[in-house]
């Protein structure tokens, strides 16, 4: 399966070669004279002097120009002197954002902090998004997790040097958890062959014959392939175990473009005594999530197509397998699928 070296949900297309990071440093001394006047639609210069955000949905027009430039993250690229803006919302309940400046007036770069300033280290970030039709090199982060009572500082910035007036618009998503179907660098690729009519699956086929499992561990992306064969008799269902040492809250979540199902099985009692603690159908698109608290002992994690659909073999899905209190900054997708069960 081709892997794709890139972070689910922050898609960045780009044009030219990014200079060295900097070492992260504390920002400037500010010089307040230069900041527009308060009550022109402006964002505030810093995180301390943050605009604050009263709800949402939320929009609103300003200008980077006349500011300071207080912080930069690689999204990919770095090296921006460009003025920046800063907004703070702090939502009341848990919930998912997108926010964009698709429609300013140059080369805009989005960031987002959680509670503090954390340089390297953004909950969310992007640089040229290619789905802000029509005017390149704008931004929009897709789907960004929020946690009710803490705080989300909303920087606006530009690439190199750019500057200038831009929209800022931030909505909500209500519903269910939208997905790309995107192999992150670094995941466990299931590395299976398509199936087809006669297939024996000799990869991955658990308890099925032969016995085989593959062994991924925790705090994973996996990327894998599934469909059905034989006259859409017969489904590729890939089985993944893991052993606890120690009791763990596990989620075990599905991303994949046909209809799909997870399960997570107990094989403590080995293929003879297991049973299914839990299965969860996926709607294409969209992330499906079980979540268990598991005791000590080996747990099997399925993924395959919900049914026998005539969903072509060599469909691609990615899955996640983590551990609550897992943390991994740099893919945002983490954050994402953790905050569909606080």
């Amino acid at each position: 399966m081709k892997i794709i070296a890139i972070a689910l949900l922050l898609v960045t297309v780009v044009a030219t070669a990014a200079s060295s990071p900097p070492s992260p440093t504390a920002p400037p001394k500010h010089d307040p004279g230069i900041v527009p006047p308060e009550g022109t639609l402006q964002g505030g210069d810093t995180i301390e002097t943050a605009v604050v955000i009263p709800s949402i949905p939320y929009s609103t027009t300003g200008t980077t120009a006349g500011y300071n430039d207080d912080y930069d993250e690689a999204c990919p690229y770095t090296g921006s002197t460009s003025p920046d803006v800063v907004y703070a919302w702090t939502p009341p309940v848990s919930g998912h954002l997108e926010i964009h400046t698709c429609e300013s007036g140059y080369d805009t770069k989005i960031y987002v902090y959680e509670n503090a300033w954390t340089p390297g280290a953004p909950l969310a970030c992007n640089d040229d998004s290619p789905d802000c039709t029509g005017l390149p090199y704008r931004s929009w982060i897709h789907v960004m997790p929020v946690t009710g009572g803490s705080t989300y500082y909303i920087v606006i910035d530009g690439y190199g040097g750019d500057f200038g007036e831009y929209i800022l618009n931030i909505d909500e998503i209500v519903g269910p958890v939208p997905c790309d179907v995107l192999c992150p660098s670094g995941a466990f690729d299931e590395n299976e062959p398509d199936c087809y009519d006669g297939y024996v699956d000799e990869t991955n086929t658990g308890c099925g014959w032969p016995y085989v499992f593959q062994y991924p561990g925790l705090n994973t992306f996996i990327c894998g392939t599934s469909g059905n064969f034989d006259d859409n008799t017969i489904r590729d269902m890939d089985w993944f175990e893991v052993t606890l040492a120690e009791p763990k809250m596990v989620n075990w979540c599905i991303c994949a473009d046909y209809p799909s199902r997870l399960w997570i099985l107990d094989g403590r009692q080995g293929c003879s005594g297991m049973y299914t603690m839990v299965t969860v159908a996926g709607t294409p698109g969209f992330w499906a999530c079980a979540t268990l608290e598991l005791d000590p002992g080996t747990y099997w994690f399925l993924a395959s197509t919900d049914g026998w659909l005539g969903i072509p073999c060599g469909s691609e899905y990615v899955a996640i397998l983590f551990e609550e209190g897992y943390s991994q900054t740099e893919q945002v997708s983490w954050g994402v699928v953790k905050a569909m069960y606080r």
